[in-house]
């Protein structure tokens, strides 16, 4: 079993590509896909429809939970929430009612068993709520929410904080996938990861793929976009910083 897990493709279709393109050179057997598909980024509804063709293991992200109902008070800094709703409502915009009751319908955590007696448990901020972040550096009680939620489970996986890690935990490994579409950790490269079973051993691989920025950027430059966002958007596709 060769599993590729992504997540926080966040409407980026030109690092998708890239990183589906990849996945096709490695043998892979099993795709995941830990949410955050469409919203803020130039087209949602391609990143969708591929996301769908991988006919792989899909949940739900916060951003999938923002196309659906809006981005509410409370959820974002006061200062981005006008801007965030004018991301969303054109993100709404660019979708079907199909692509709205497929993201409506995701659920919010995966298993997928490893080996026999190893298994897998993914989801996308925390188990039980979309929202919470629990960062690359927080404490090892922290990831008791995860453990907490599935004993059984050796591997948990998730998206959300855009920035990839590995700890072992307890004897338990804690992965974040970092980020498609958005990544925060200074490097510009789409990132996903690719957990293998190789007979009796499990492998766990960080994948870094190189996309074309500058069609990425160009492509939101030429549609109509909420400008205001452009900008912001730009800057982190060029600079892989997370925005204040």
């Amino acid at each position: 079993m060769k599993i590729a897990l992504l997540s926080d493709i966040h409407g980026n279709d030109t690092a998708l590509e890239a990183v589906l393109e990849d996945i096709s050179k490695q043998g892979v057997t099993h795709t995941a896909v830990l949410g955050d598909i469409a919203y803020r980024g130039p087209d949602p509804k391609k990143c969708i429809e591929y996301v769908r063709q991988l006919h792989g293991k899909v949940i739900k992200g916060n951003a999938d939970e923002w196309i659906i109902r809006g981005v509410q008070a409370g959820e974002v800094p006061e200062h981005a929430l006008a801007l965030m709703q004018k991301e969303r409502l054109w993100a709404y915009n660019q979708l079907h009612d199909d692509d709205i009751e497929y993201l409506n319908n995701l659920p919010m955590t995966l298993e997928i068993p490893i080996a026999n007696d190893t298994q897998l448990f993914g989801f996308h901020a925390v188990p039980d709520n979309l929202f919470e972040n629990i960062s690359n550096e927080a404490g090892n009680q922290a990831f008791s929410r995860f453990t907490d939620a599935n004993p059984r489970a050796d591997y948990f996986v998730y998206g959300h904080i855009h920035l990839p890690f590995y700890r072992s935990v307890n004897g338990q490994s804690i992965i974040n996938l970092g980020s498609v579409g958005l990544p925060f950790n200074g490097d510009t490269r789409a990132s996903y990861v690719i957990i293998e079973r190789d007979q009796d051993n499990v492998h766990v691989q960080f994948r870094r793929v190189s996309y074309d920025i500058d069609k990425a950027c160009a492509k939101l430059d030429q549609s109509d976009y909420p400008e205001e966002a452009k900008t912001l958007i730009k800057s982190i596709y060029q600079n892989a910083e997370k925005p204040s």
